[in-house]
């Protein structure tokens, strides 16, 4: 709809209504700026595209209703929303903008179910289309979802697996050899994680037969035919810490690592750097990876299990902090 906004000359607001949507925003912008400007290098032409940030946790509604409105264009404006939070506020932001602007063109997206304001078309979208089955089963786990808690159950995927994709890799932290604490502060755990990534042949330069990868959006081109480490994001849900045992263990491994911190998120939801990103899961809501490492701890699993694992879209590997009883027939 964005594009499709622009190309028709209307110009078009991304809208980042918390902390959490911004990395998913930010993306949105550059993958929406990328291909208008490409239409119009073609010579058509297009509305103008701008990201607006808010914290919408009561301070910024007003603030926010009345920005938007007042750039209204004839009482008509367009806005996209992503990853919104699950919050009243939000309901509220949508029925003021309403009210002032008459003709509100206003699509937004959660994973949540239930938080649109009274009214309001929604459309649940529950195929899994982009992780393939051995991930999904993995989402499929957290409590989140079954049963439809908060969020929709998957539904029938519609289409042929013509693979169950790699198996995830489980791994225990509590295994013989492990330090004590979270598998962010383990050596053992890091030494796992840096063996993994490195029998995946991720940041190889020689010719190889793996997928192709991410390609970050200011570069264009073709994509090399190797992972690359911008393919890669361990996700934690809690603390993290840049002198932990398995950051020190990845950078003595040889693999180029980093902590995300605020003024990173551009970086990341671009795929700007050609690093490991090691980052909340809560901050990259919206945002996929070929690689996936997440690691369990003792804050919120279910939320881990929703949130993080869902961002892989190939291989997995989830690094377990207690026993998992695994059920077979």
């Amino acid at each position: 709809m964005g594009i499709k906004w622009l190309l028709d000359g209307h110009p078009v607001y991304i809208v980042s209504t918390w902390l959490g949507s911004r990395a998913a925003c930010i993306m949105m912008y550059h993958l929406l700026l990328q291909t208008v400007n490409t239409q119009q290098s073609a010579g058509v032409s297009r509305g103008q595209l701008q990201l607006l940030q808010y914290e919408l946790d009561g301070k910024d509604v007003e603030k926010a209703v009345n920005e938007l409105s007042q750039v209204a264009s004839g009482g008509s404006l367009y806005v996209i929303a992503d990853e919104v939070i699950e919050r009243s506020h939000v309901k509220i932001f949508c029925d003021k903008l309403l009210t002032r602007v008459p003709h509100l063109h206003l699509w937004a997206a959660s994973c949540l179910h239930g938080d649109a304001p009274t009214g309001w078309q929604v459309e649940y979208l529950t195929r899994p289309l982009r992780s393939p089955p051995a991930v999904v089963r993995e989402v499929e786990q957290s409590d989140m979802i079954y049963p439809q808690f908060v969020v929709k159950s998957y539904s029938e995927r519609g289409v042929t697996d013509h693979t169950d994709g790699p198996p995830v890799r489980l791994l225990s932290h509590r295994k013989q050899g492990h330090s004590d604490g979270q598998p962010g502060d383990c050596v053992t755990c890091g030494r796992e994680v840096a063996s993994f990534l490195h029998s995946l042949r991720v940041g190889v330069t020689e010719n190889v037969t793996t997928a192709s990868t991410t390609v970050p959006f200011t570069t264009g081109g073709t994509p090399p035919s190797c992972l690359q480490w911008r393919d890669v994001l361990v996700l934690h849900w809690g603390g993290f810490s840049e002198n932990s045992g398995m950051m020190n263990t990845l950078i003595e491994a040889g693999i180029p690592v980093r902590v995300m911190k605020d003024d990173d998120v551009e970086d990341v939801a671009t795929a700007r750097s050609d690093v490991v990103w090691v980052t909340d899961g809560d901050s990259v809501r919206g945002l996929e990876r070929k690689v996936v490492v997440c690691l369990d701890g003792a804050y919120d699993s279910v939320r881990l299990q929703l949130y993080c694992l869902s961002r892989c879209t190939a291989q997995l590997m989830y690094i377990l902090s207690t026993t998992r009883v695994v059920l077979t027939d």
